[in-house]
């Protein structure tokens, strides 16, 4: 690595010297980004990035040309770190993604600890450097997009469910927690959340709740953007499953938003998730792009790191 780039802590000063990086990035790859200062915040704000405390930068002359996001997820029996590495385009060859990705490894002791990122299946360089390190391709997330929304089939949850959006978002985090926590276990990017976790997160979107005898049986997060919205997470509670609730529930949502051609509706879905995927499409949702899901364990890692990048 160039003698004169440093890596160091991100700092709350750093927020716009963020977003410019993004934008460099995303100029040459689409999928990276942009990011707006807001987003940013937002971001840092989630439980699992602990306000950015273990991100890292890299930086030249004072000027900020890489970015590690390092986040540590706890998935109840165990725990996992998501990674992602951005470096100005200018700044590439300079081996400053080399020089953030020891510093994460760094981060914890545990070489069983797994380690995951995404990348996108039509990043020529991100394809190249997961496959120098030996990441195995566990899962793809799917983003899908939807213009027309169809109307599902009337069912038994149709006629007794009630779906609305909800006023408070604090006094349904406990529900909302049990439900994710219980609905997406077995997902390769699981994250547990606490009640007062989920609040937190909550506040940040809209929440549409599905209830049936007064209970809270599903829920679905939306965010919107200026001419689109974005589904971030819906889940059913497993119990409850298998009889076309989930599906009324994004339609019920689709239909609020009045979404169209000039206001679409993305959201991203697991490769692994038949059944959400199969209600996707009936739903209206057609597959746009794929970003693929890597992991290894931080021993792995470091083994290749020194068979390979001495």
């Amino acid at each position: 690595m160039d003698d004169g780039i440093t890596i160091r802590p991100l700092r709350e000063a750093d927020a716009e010297a963020v977003v410019e990086l993004y934008a460099k990035a995303a100029a040459v790859e689409p999928r990276l980004g942009p990011v707006t200062l807001p987003q940013w915040y937002q971001f840092l704000k989630l439980p699992q990035n602990r306000a950015g405390r273990d991100f890292r930068v890299a930086e030249r002359d004072g000027v900020l040309c890489g970015l590690a996001e390092s986040s540590l997820r706890d998935q109840g029996a165990h725990h996992s770190r998501f990674l992602k590495i951005v470096v100005a385009p200018e700044m590439r060859r300079h081996r400053i993604g080399l020089a953030l990705f020891d510093e994460v490894l760094a981060i914890d002791a545990d070489p069983g600890l797994t380690v995951q990122t995404l990348v996108s299946s039509d990043w020529p360089a991100g394809m190249a450097f997961v496959a120098a390190f030996g990441f195995v391709h566990v899962e793809s997330e799917i983003g899908m997009k939807c213009v027309e929304p169809l109307q599902p089939a009337r069912t038994l949850a149709a006629a007794r469910a009630t779906i609305e959006q909800a006023s408070d978002v604090t006094a349904c985090a406990g529900e909302v927690a049990r439900i994710h926590n219980a609905a997406y276990a077995s997902d390769a990017a699981f994250r547990l959340y606490s009640p007062e976790e989920m609040a937190q997160v909550l506040t940040e979107s809209e929440v549409w709740i599905a209830s049936e005898d007064g209970q809270v049986s599903g829920f679905c997060l939306t965010e919107s953007e200026r001419n689109a919205m974005w589904i971030e997470s819906v889940a059913v509670d497993p119990v409850r499953q298998g009889r076309g609730l989930g599906q009324l529930l994004v339609y019920r949502v689709l239909a609020a938003h009045d979404v169209s051609i000039e206001h679409p509706c993305w959201l991203n879905v697991s490769s692994r998730n038949a059944p959400a995927l199969k209600i996707y499409r009936r739903l209206g949702f057609k597959p746009q792009h794929e970003t693929c899901r890597f992991s290894a364990t931080r021993g792995e890692l470091i083994a290749a790191r020194e068979r390979k990048f001495q």
